[in-house]
């Protein structure tokens, strides 16, 4: 009986998630997106437009380099599909810093 009780226990324990013993703040914070998820979003709608045949496979955020002059640059490396080619094309989209505001996008094919 004892040993029922316990493995009951050790169930309902097991059954809670982390997000159930978190603050509403903690919990919020592990869903949050990361700073760069629009530019991640945009590095993909313009990878799609100029490879509409290929299928985005993988995508790696490369992080965001100071430029100068307030602006940034945002660097993601997306691996595409198409027919029986794979291939990488990296994304380098250019923003004014302090305004988070795009200035321009470039795509260039790796190998």
């Amino acid at each position: 009986m004892l040993r029922h009780i316990v493995m009951k226990a050790v169930f309902v324990l097991l059954s809670f998630t982390n997000s159930d013993v978190m603050s509403g703040d903690e919990a919020s914070a592990l869903h949050a997106e990361p700073s760069y998820a629009k530019w991640g979003k945009l590095a993909m709608e313009e990878t799609a437009k100029a490879y509409h045949d290929a299928s985005i496979i993988d995508y790696k955020y490369e992080g965001r380099h100071a430029m100068g002059r307030g602006e940034a640059e945002e660097s993601f490396l997306l691996w595409l599909k198409q027919g029986g080619r794979e291939f990488g094309v990296r994304v380098t989209i250019r923003v004014e810093a302090a305004a988070d505001k795009l200035r321009g996008v470039s795509l260039v094919e790796v190998k």
